[in-house]
């Protein structure tokens, strides 16, 4: 795109792009925006794209194309300078991310906003993309504060577990019982909701066979057993983007959930989680509140996705065929 006076140059992010990005982003979501913290990542990320825009000569947008798995791409940080909106950045950026996606031969491609979002919502639908669910967002903790009152205490505090109540041995989930786990998805409501995808802090992510194995590997599986089956089911991981840890997936009974979202927040707090959050869905809610998760702007959550024939119309017209 020629580099004219007024005119929207959408290129590659650089080093020094930097400080610009970082001052328009203190004025987004009241200066809690994590992308200033991802930036040096994103850069440095081989695959995907990480896009700036400049206006006269200055940066004043961002947006950054993820793959996730082969052929599952993830769109996330779309931001625009609030000083110069309405100017057709987002349009811009959104149209040379979407040349860079017909690159990368994906078979899904996805988005999440808050619900009232509608500059993003209605720039996606244009597209072609189809809201797939909502979900909501609820914290337990901050980077400021103790867990909220109701919450598990921190373990020098109180004994981890009671004298009628499994220990947290007995409750984790190894990757050697992945099969078992799968199988618990596969019939699980939550699961449904969620199209099958777990909630990684602002990311959604297929949960595939392969990604759930990551997860027990990682020491982040909690469960409810009866019967010698699993009756209620917690996955987590560290935040992508900061220094929380995301309950991303959870489902069983009432009583069990709040049992392992406590647990959860114990082990979390253990391995030096700055707060706790999750995006859930139906009956979670209750439970988490029971476990002393609590609701907090942006509460609603929109997730997108862009397949099928629907991918097929967009990729021939961002192409030209």
């Amino acid at each position: 795109m020629k580099d004219e006076r007024g005119a929207v140059v959408v290129r590659r992010a650089r080093d020094g792009d930097k400080p610009a990005v970082v001052e328009f982003c203190s004025q987004i979501w009241e200066g809690w925006d994590y992308l200033p913290r991802v930036y040096d990542r994103w850069l440095e990320d081989p695959r995907g794209a990480f896009l700036v825009a400049e206006l006269d000569g200055r940066p004043v947008g961002t947006d950054k194309i993820t793959v996730l798995s082969p052929g599952e791409i993830w769109l996330e940080g779309l931001r625009v300078d609030p000083k110069v909106q309405g100017q057709g950045v987002a349009l811009a950026i959104n149209r040379r991310a979407m040349e860079i996606v017909v690159g990368l031969e994906p078979r899904t491609v996805r988005f999440g906003t808050v619900a009232d979002n509608w500059a993003s919502r209605h720039m996606g639908e244009k597209d072609g993309f189809r809201l797939i669910f909502e979900c909501r967002r609820m914290v337990a903790g901050s980077p400021e504060e103790k867990p909220h009152h109701g919450a598990a205490p921190e373990p020098a505090a109180q004994p981890v577990c009671g004298p009628d109540e499994p220990s947290s041995s007995e409750l984790a989930v190894g990757p050697e019982e992945i099969g078992e786990v799968m199988a618990f998805l596969e019939s699980s409501e939550h699961f449904r909701l969620m199209k099958g995808l777990y909630a990684w802090g602002w990311t959604f992510q297929e949960m595939s066979r392969e990604f759930v194995e990551r997860i027990l590997t990682r020491e982040g599986a909690l469960a409810i057993r009866s019967g010698g089956r699993i009756e209620t089911l917690a996955l987590f991981l560290p935040q992508r983007h900061g220094p929380r840890f995301c309950l991303g997936f959870i489902d069983g009974s009432n009583e069990g959930m709040t049992r392992l979202a406590g647990r959860f927040q114990e082990i979390a707090i253990k391995r030096g989680a700055q707060g706790m959050f999750a995006m859930i869905s139906g009956s979670a809610v209750e439970a988490l509140t029971g476990a002393g998760f609590r609701r907090e702007y942006p509460v609603e959550i929109v997730v997108y996705e862009l397949s099928g024939p629907q991918l097929e119309a967009a990729m021939r017209e961002v192409s030209g065929g």
